[in-house]
């Protein structure tokens, strides 16, 4: 995915690493200072949203290939998809939060050594999911 956007819009991929570094590093600066908390209601709120946002985004698939087209227009590249764009960078930045409050809380636990895997899959898949975004917007913003 990388190299086709890369064709398209030369430079984006740097762009699109480099935001997604910014973003895990203002992440975990924000959770080392405590600036942002993963209390339950905090947890709950962020597994909704991501819920709600991959519901949107199974329903926009779905409706672009039975309608053809943009679906709902969610990765359309108009300004819906740019907002949403933002909305998923958003929520994937804070699942960061989650993903390091179970770390620090597995290490405090005295977790096998097995649960580093999951751990770091975990933050993997953010990462991948943050940079995929962070590449979507800009390409939005290329067109």
């Amino acid at each position: 995915m990388s190299h086709l956007f890369e064709s398209l819009f030369h430079g984006i991929v740097l762009q699109a690493v480099i935001g997604t570094a910014g973003v895990f590093g203002a992440m975990v600066i924000a959770y080392t200072q405590r600036w942002i908390r993963a209390t339950p209601k905090f947890a709950r709120w962020v597994i909704g949203a991501l819920i709600g946002v991959v519901v949107l985004m199974v329903v926009n698939l779905l409706a672009s290939l039975i309608g053809g087209g943009a679906g709902l227009g969610l990765r359309a590249g108009g300004p819906l998809a740019i907002g949403f764009s933002l909305l998923c960078i958003g929520i994937a930045a804070l699942t960061f939060i989650l993903d390091f409050d179970s770390v620090e809380k597995a290490v405090a636990g005295g977790a096998p050594e097995r649960y580093a895997w999951y751990a770091s899959f975990g933050i993997v898949l953010g990462l991948i999911w943050l940079y995929f975004e962070i590449l979507r917007l800009l390409s939005y913003f290329r067109n």
